[in-house]
């Protein structure tokens, strides 16, 4: 069927800023923490609360800034998150307590859930489903960058400044980042819903969760979401079993995101030939078969940190394409709602996350690795069966 007309097209480099600038405050504070502990006088595992501080509201609020986006615009919203980001970094450089840390957190991981959830519906919005995904990857690509030198460069800022060093690096980036949107972003939502209240929204979930193809598709990006944030909790206890010291496992687990810049290349590069539903369609399977071989060194009876160095690699790769090319489908196949359809999508992200860590833990999978690969498999299997589903599902939604 025929598409509306697409709205001016938002830079690429200010979509790849504004996607950076939600996404530092969730990896440079990682060597900041034991610092963190010493000056406030707290145990190491209280300090965790600014992680929570953050994870919460990127689990909650995409569903907020979702709807917001869809009957407001997406500029607003999106200003006003980064607003709530930029206060959040300035706060927490100048926190003297740690209660006023963890607020400052929560202030940040709201902005970062504005700038993750608004991000594909502005995309969605300006280019053809073809071309957003080649977009999309294209910004996932440059936004891969940061969780690369985020542990490097906040253990040197923190090094150098403090823990409140890092708090103002991601001060400044969403300082930045407000100010070139400011400047430069455009109203992309040129349809807006006209109402906004419990009923409408009720009815805009109803409809997202009663579509098949858009069900589909978000399903298959969460469980593969879970399959990632799984791993982290996990895999590196098995590296430390094998006898790998904490730098070379940082160094072995890079491999993922380098695999996430190839897979993103290869989208950007091939989708308009392959399609949308084929691409996430072979990037589940592949998954899938990637996360068997983990079982590979408990078969062989031969344990070296290339059985899961390389399908790490690979799995960056496969979960690349499925994620770019699934995300912006789904979102393609709720129509309007395009932003109801990412928040709903963004949050049962990390909800699947911590679904995936719970079951490892569960199962025993910290003490065994097999046990942990189990619930990847199971994770991955599903995500297939959810790309599956959506080639079965598509009808007379056109991708061109």
């Amino acid at each position: 069927m025929n598409q509306p007309a697409k709205s001016p097209k938002v830079f690429i480099w200010l979509l790849a800023l504004t996607a950076c600038s939600g996404n530092i405050g969730n990896t440079i504070i990682s060597p900041a923490l034991g610092p963190v502990s010493k000056y406030f006088g707290i145990d190491e595992a209280s300090s965790q609360a600014l992680l929570s501080a953050y994870y919460l509201p990127m689990a909650l609020f995409p569903l907020v800034f979702g709807s917001l986006s869809d009957r407001y615009g997406r500029r607003p919203p999106l200003i006003f998150g980064l607003v709530l980001l930029t206060a959040g970094g300035l706060t927490a450089t100048f926190s003297e307590s740690f209660e006023l840390l963890v607020f400052a957190r929560v202030l940040q991981g709201i902005g970062a859930a504005a700038a993750g959830t608004i991000l594909i519906p502005m995309i969605k919005d300006s280019y053809s489903n073809l071309e957003a995904a080649r977009i999309l990857a294209i910004v996932n690509s440059i936004m891969m960058i940061v969780p690369f030198f985020s542990f490097a460069f906040g253990g040197i800022i923190t090094e150098m400044f403090s823990w409140k060093g890092t708090m103002f690096v991601i001060f400044l980036f969403g300082f930045i980042s407000l100010i070139n949107n400011l400047w430069l972003l455009s109203e992309s939502n040129t349809q807006p819903a006209k109402e906004i209240n419990l009923v409408s929204l009720t009815k805009d979930y109803l409809s997202l969760i009663t579509n098949r193809m858009y069900m589909a598709l978000m399903l298959s990006t969460s469980f593969t979401v879970g399959i990632w944030l799984s791993m982290l909790g996990f895999v590196p206890f098995e590296y430390q079993r094998i006898g790998i010291d904490s730098v070379e496992i940082g160094l072995w687990f890079m491999t993922v995101p380098m695999g996430f810049l190839i897979g993103n290349h290869l989208t950007k590069t091939y989708v308009h030939k392959i399609g949308i539903e084929n691409f996430s369609l072979i990037g589940s399977f592949t998954t899938l078969l990637i996360i068997t071989t983990f079982l590979l060194p408990n078969i062989l009876g031969w344990k070296h940190e290339m059985l899961i160095g390389i399908p790490c690699l690979i799995f960056g790769i496969s979960s690349a394409v499925l994620l770019t090319t699934a995300s912006m489908g789904a979102v393609a196949a709720a129509s309007k709602l395009g932003g109801s359809a990412s928040g709903l999508m963004k949050s049962t992200q990390t909800i699947f996350g911590v679904i995936g860590g719970s079951l490892v833990v569960g199962i025993g999978g910290f003490g065994n690795f097999e046990r942990g690969v189990v619930v990847l498999i199971g994770f991955a299997i599903l995500a297939a069966i959810c790309s599956s589903l959506a080639k079965l599902f598509r009808t007379d939604l056109s991708y061109s």
